[in-house]
């Protein structure tokens, strides 16, 4: 006889709660089949393996990777029953296993992020010359950590390292790497450079620094961004990302800050080649102000030379500029002796003067009223006019009485 019967809906449920009993979550690894995704926003595909298939459904925005049929990945699902009778895994999280899928899908990202410009040279930032502090995400527990300190303490001490501790490697280390370097950036202004750090691994325990979010986070830092992952022939998808890729968490203290020994080094020898070029300068400007020295006095004795003929030239001319301008001058004298009326007087000559006026003709002369001045050389005499005969005057035969 039958026992009571449960619905449908009943059967589910119980499956369901039994299952979120003993398996609350799963880890599941398998080859990928019958991938799609519907309407944008869901994925579905199968796990598979030699013998069993399993279904699985997620959001797509859960999924961080590159994912395709025939990719070996491990997922973190919730095991369900879904009312349609079918079983199937509520995927929480994706991450690649297998060499084979880990590099395929890393070369279907770094398509993706070259045609979006995520690693173009143009936009790639120059680190500090010298940093006074720095945030490090990395886990403390990986010799990578002890490495990267002790190379900035010997290279530059007294920089500030702050640490964020985070994993490096399993499903939580990408959301941890992605929230570390967030939490930098809100404190931006603290820091000059940010630095994101591991050790080597295998290609599937590097796959956080592949994941979207991380590389994402990396470009969209606003603090300069410094990534060294793995050994030297590894590369990640961050390090691409980043301003600066270092080939090792060791290479990346290096390029980070200068040697002070090197820098002393440097220093030493500018100084030594500042000083020789101060004291070439100081000797070209001695030999200069020589030759200025040398060129002035020659100048000046040329001058003086030359303002000796000179001298002697203008005196000569002088000389006889003044020879001739006396010969001239004894000429006038002679020719002024001559015209002298004094000169003229001297030999018995007189001049009559009427009224202050030399008299030239005996029409300017009015006897009858004008008195006569006789200049002779030696004194003057005055005279009147008379008329012997008692008429009147006749200017022809006018006379002169004392």
């Amino acid at each position: 006889m039958i026992n009571e019967a449960i619905t449908v809906s009943e059967f589910n449920s119980i499956i369901n709660q039994t299952l979120s009993f003993a398996y609350p979550e799963v880890v599941v690894e398998g080859e990928v089949s019958s991938y799609k995704v519907n309407q944008g926003k869901w994925v579905f595909f199968d796990l598979k393996d030699e013998e069993s298939v399993v279904g699985c459904f997620m959001p797509i925005f859960q999924l961080k990777t590159v994912v395709e049929d025939g990719m070996l990945i491990r997922v973190k699902a919730v095991p369900q029953l879904t009312k349609w009778g079918k079983f199937s895994l509520t995927v929480r999280d994706v991450e690649l296993a297998g060499e084979g899928s880990v590099k395929k899908a890393f070369e279907m990202l770094k398509q993706k992020f070259e045609k979006e410009g995520l690693f173009a040279e143009e936009r790639k930032r120059r680190l500090p010359d010298y940093p006074h502090s720095i945030i490090l995400i990395t886990s403390n527990q990986a010799a990578a950590f002890n490495d990267f300190v002790t190379i900035i303490q010997d290279r530059w001490a007294g920089i500030r390292i702050d640490h964020i501790q985070v994993q490096v490697q399993g499903q939580s280390a990408p959301e941890q790497i992605s929230e570390a370097i967030e939490y930098s950036n809100s404190r931006k202004d603290s820091y000059d450079a940010l630095v994101l750090i591991r050790g080597g691994g295998s290609a599937e325990d590097l796959q956080a620094f592949n994941n979207e979010d991380v590389v994402r986070a990396v470009f969209s830092s606003e603090i300069p961004t410094i990534v060294g992952i793995g050994h030297e022939d590894d590369v990640t998808l961050a390090e691409l990302a980043a301003d600066v890729r270092a080939a090792t968490p060791t290479d990346a203290a290096r390029r980070l800050v200068p040697d002070k020994q090197d820098l002393l080094t440097l220093l030493a020898s500018r100084q030594s080649v500042n000083l020789g070029s101060i004291e070439s300068i100081i000797n070209r400007s001695r030999k200069n102000l020589e030759d200025f020295y040398h060129s002035i006095d020659f100048r000046i004795n040329n001058l003086r030379r030359d303002f000796a003929e000179l001298h002697m030239r203008s005196s000569g001319a002088i000389e006889r500029m003044i020879e001739l301008q006396n010969a001239k001058l004894g000429n006038c004298k002679k020719l002024l002796n001559s015209l002298d009326p004094s000169a003229v007087m001297a030999r018995g000559y007189s001049i009559a003067r009427v009224n202050g006026r030399v008299l030239k003709s005996l029409s300017a002369f009015d006897a009858a009223k004008d008195f006569v001045m006789l200049q002779l050389h030696e004194g003057q005499i005055e005279l009147k006019a008379s008329n012997n005969n008692g008429d009147d005057y006749d200017k022809e035969q006018t006379s002169l009485k004392f």
